[in-house]
């Protein structure tokens, strides 16, 4: 899917001006959807004197939506908010066999979870247009995201990425970003790591443009 929509990308760019609607008293709206299921998961397998535990995790599903609300403050830069939600579920299958003698039962038992956690960011942008439909424009800012039963549970990141954006009409802009350049802060355990890579994290988005020439 991501090729295809790039390979849309990438041959519309010869198509006339678009007269892109950045600058200042200018807005947009958009953001992003991603619902992803994977049923096998995965399975780890534990030896101990008395028996062997598999343990499964499988069935997990995993939802993401993150709106986006933004302004101009300038020719070039805008700032936007983002809110978010995201839920990941799953059934974990822990089976016991006991081996002979060892005095212990077999056993299976299965647990169904959820997860749900909730963000809030905020995010600049620095366009620089290539012609009137297509540009550039990095992305940085900083989020805050905790789970929403255990508000100790979460993280705090800084960082950004690039973005293509691409003018499909004045108002309507489909953008790519991929990479990332992260610090991250865990709430809980206190523990901070960084992260940089170009070939991560790829991702698309829609936004609407509007407001005043």
């Amino acid at each position: 899917m991501k090729k295809i929509l790039l390979i849309i990308l990438l041959t519309t760019m010869a198509a006339g001006a678009a007269n892109a609607q950045i600058g200042t008293g200018r807005y947009y709206v958009g953001g992003s959807f991603n619902y992803n299921y994977d049923s096998y998961g995965y399975t780890n397998t534990y030896n101990y004197t008395e028996g062997t535990t598999v343990y499964k995790n499988h069935g997990i599903s995993t939802l993401q939506i993150n709106p986006d609300f933004g302004m101009f403050l300038s020719k070039n830069w805008s700032i936007g908010i983002q809110p978010g939600y995201s839920r990941t579920a799953g059934t974990e299958t822990s089976t016991y066999t006991a081996l002979a003698g060892s005095g212990t039962t077999s056993y299976v038992y299965n647990h169904d979870y959820h997860t749900d956690a909730a963000s809030f960011g905020i995010h600049f942008r620095y366009y620089c247009m290539l012609n009137d439909r297509i540009g550039i424009f990095p992305q940085f800012g900083v989020t805050t995201t905790n789970d929403v039963n255990n508000l100790k549970s979460g993280s705090l990141n800084l960082g950004g990425n690039p973005n293509i954006v691409f003018f499909a009409t004045p108002k309507l802009a489909v953008n790519l970003g991929f990479g990332n350049l992260m610090y991250t802060h865990d709430y809980q355990t206190k523990a901070n790591s960084f992260n940089v890579g170009l070939n991560t994290n790829i991702g698309f988005g829609v936004n609407y443009y509007w407001g005043k020439k």
